[in-house]
């Protein structure tokens, strides 16, 4: 398939470069053929004119009487509009063999040309002018920018088509990367990438199918864990009902492992709930102190002090309340699992820019590590604990939902604990934006 891609491509590249090439070369000919039949036929024209209005001149001067000459001379120069005179030849020094028939030529100062011609039918010299220069074609002028427009309009003509098809794969490709459940369908639609478009319409079909079975499997795996699950939970508590001490702490330790694998699923299934295309963001006006304190009422963190700084932000910050907890929860579950003794969450809110920071005073996060933790399944350290280890989904999770907000989320050296700092910062919407400001 890629082989007979890269040859259809090939090919389209061949065939535009033929029109292309074979599109400016005709233009070029018929304009060049153009200009110099244009160019010939008006310089002919040009150059003949003067000598053709003087030999005529002559031949109807000789017609009349020697003495009505100069007369006639003068009433032809008015009907003609252009200035006729006779003169003896001894009135002109020149150095013209006698009898000889010349045209000389006479430029002044702004271009009008005054001609002299030793008329041998008269035996004088016509002194006919000053003539003023005929401005140049407007043709002429405009046939080099019109070549150079032709050019543009040629391959204008060529990209046409290629930028039509180019949109329409970019505006099915970002519907797909949106909603997963609609594959691309561009092929039947393009006129010169159908093979590209085609084969990327059998690509996202495929991936589609993928993305769906295997959200799929999760989902019904995740559900149907649970219930085996809770059935162990249920025998391992009427076991310890009757159980020896030394069994019940062995007991206790299996539904601490059963309680891990239940909350691994529970993870799993906030996590592709995340990616779901159907999800729709609920913003909500919070109170931040408030809202802080449900959180951290709920978390359990032994022998580390967590500290809350809401930096005097009074006005309600603009949030999905259900998804940010579940980001900030991650994140101060993460602090909980490195931190020495110090967690502090700190809240800013500045016009439309919201940001929370969590710190802690563990050994923080290399730097090399600080773009991969937030991918689902890492994890930076080799303890495979529940204590330390987690699952690799909860960094994850955070850098969706803050992706959902419009923002980003990201892990620096905090300078006040040492450790960490995530830094998980987003814009509120328009519509509450304006009121955030106020």
């Amino acid at each position: 398939m890629i082989q007979k891609f890269l040859r259809g491509d090939r090919t389209l590249l061949f065939r535009s470069y033929l029109f292309l090439a074979a599109g400016l070369l005709l233009t070029a000919t018929v304009l060049d053929m153009g200009f110099d039949y244009l160019h010939s036929s008006l310089g002919s024209v040009e150059d003949r004119l003067p000598e053709t209005s003087l030999r005529l001149i002559e031949t109807q001067l000789a017609a009349a009487p020697p003495g009505e000459r100069e007369t006639l001379a003068l009433q032809i120069g008015e009907d003609i509009g252009v200035p006729i005179q006779l003169l003896h030849k001894d009135d002109i020094a020149s150095d013209r063999e006698p009898g000889a028939a010349a045209i000389e030529t006479l430029v002044d100062a702004r271009g009008n040309r005054t001609y002299l011609y030793a008329a041998p039918k008269l035996d004088q010299l016509i002194y006919f002018g000053p003539v003023a220069t005929a401005g140049e074609s407007l043709i002429l002028k405009m046939l080099p920018p019109l070549f150079y427009l032709s050019i543009f309009v040629v391959a204008a003509l060529w990209l046409s088509p290629l930028l039509k098809d180019l949109n329409l794969i970019t505006s099915a490709a970002q519907r797909f990367a949106a909603d997963y459940r609609q594959p691309l369908a561009t092929a039947s639609k393009t006129t010169q990438l159908t093979g590209l478009a085609r084969n990327l319409d059998n690509m996202s079909a495929r991936l589609s199918g993928l993305i769906q079975s295997q959200k799929e499997l999760i989902a019904a795996l995740s559900h149907e864990m649970r219930t085996p699950l809770a059935r162990m939970r249920f025998a391992l508590a009427l076991i310890g009902n009757e159980a020896s001490p030394a069994l019940k702490t062995r007991l206790e330790e299996l539904n601490g492992d059963v309680q891990e694998i239940d909350q691994l699923i529970a993870t799993m299934l906030d996590y592709a709930r995340l990616d779901h295309p159907d999800l729709e963001m609920n913003w909500q006006r919070v109170p931040v102190t408030a809202w802080l304190a449900e959180i951290r009422d709920k978390l359990h963190h032994p022998g580390r002090r967590l500290e809350i700084e809401t930096h005097e932000v009074h006005t309600p910050i603009s949030m999905d309340p259900h998804l940010m907890r579940l980001a900030v929860s991650n994140l101060l579950n993460n602090a909980g699992r490195y931190a020495e003794s110090a967690i502090r969450c700190c809240v800013h809110s500045a016009g439309g820019l919201q940001r929370i920071e969590v710190h802690d005073d563990g050994d923080g996060v290399p730097e090399a590590e600080r773009e991969s933790i937030f991918k689902a399944f890492t994890r930076i350290d080799d303890s495979r604990n529940r204590d330390t280890g987690g699952y690799g989904l909860g960094l994850a999770i955070v850098a969706r939902i803050a992706g959902l907000h419009g923002g980003s989320v990201a892990v620096s050296r905090s300078a006040e604990l040492g450790g960490a700092q995530f830094t998980l910062e987003w814009n509120a919407p328009d519509e509450t934006a304006a009121i955030a400001a106020d």
